[in-house]
């Protein structure tokens, strides 16, 4: 049995003490450290230099370089930066987000299923009309999809016009040859379909029909959504889904 003398008691509490005076101060000093500067983007493209200062009665309060305040609303600032300020704020109610700039030559030339694939404009699919005929754009890229351009299966989905034949693209899917590393899939989500997405491209992690996908934040208006499918086995991404916006909306 272990048996303790009363001053050495005492040297023991002290020491704890102290301890817990070291800790408490270190939290404290990391819950209070100045937010770094970095750069927001409003939804119209604008950006400012400037901290995170606090949201309040449905303002967000950013600090620029010179010492000066200015305040925004959440609806004027891009996906990006609303996830930066909830990952802060909310940590436990936040999504799992990853963060990924954009790759150098001397990157991509190591992305094996990236090389392996041909680019295209997916503005230029969203913006048919006409789908029902067999001569149009889209019937050759799903029958070229391995042969021209490097997917082992592309598959779509139209809007019906009022006739019932198939109008504006609804939905996109490319199945790459081989299930994709996110990193990768993320570069190849940028450059393979000509999408202008903020750099860094921020993806969240989410969960929809009993699936993974990660969703890329900050798409171009003429796409709904961007997900990322993840293939359960190797957790890398075995599918692109896009979804467009029904005709007559941006």
């Amino acid at each position: 049995m272990l048996t303790v003398r009363p001053k050495a008691l005492g040297h023991c509490v002290c020491v704890l003490a102290a301890s817990l005076c070291v800790t408490v101060s270190a939290v404290h000093a990391q819950q209070n450290a100045p937010m770094p500067t970095r750069t927001w983007t409003s939804v119209n493209g604008n950006t400012v230099e400037g901290s995170f200062e606090k949201e309040e009665n449905g303002k967000v309060y950013l600090k620029r370089p010179d010492g000066s305040v200015i305040a925004t609303t959440r609806a004027k600032l891009s996906p990006n930066d609303l996830l930066w300020i909830d990952a802060r704020l909310n940590p436990e109610k936040v999504a799992k987000t990853e963060s990924f700039g954009k790759a150098t030559q001397l990157e991509t030339t190591k992305m094996e299923g990236y090389k392996k694939i041909r680019r295209l404009i997916l503005h230029t699919y969203a913006r048919l009309t006409n789908n029902d005929r067999d001569d149009k754009m889209l019937a050759f890229l799903q029958r070229d999809a391995l042969s021209m351009y490097g997917w082992q299966f592309v598959g779509a989905d139209c809007y019906l016009t009022k006739s019932g034949k198939k109008g504006m693209i609804k939905e996109m899917q490319f199945l790459p040859q081989e299930p994709i590393p996110l990193r990768e899939a993320v570069q190849m989500t940028r450059d393979k379909f000509t999408l202008p997405l903020p750099d860094p491209v921020i993806v969240k992690e989410i969960t929809q029909d009993g699936e993974t996908y990660w969703e890329v934040q900050g798409v171009p208006p003429y796409v709904s959504r961007a997900l990322l499918l993840v293939d359960p086995e190797t957790q890398n991404i075995k599918r692109f889904d896009f979804t467009f916006p029904p005709p007559g909306k941006p």
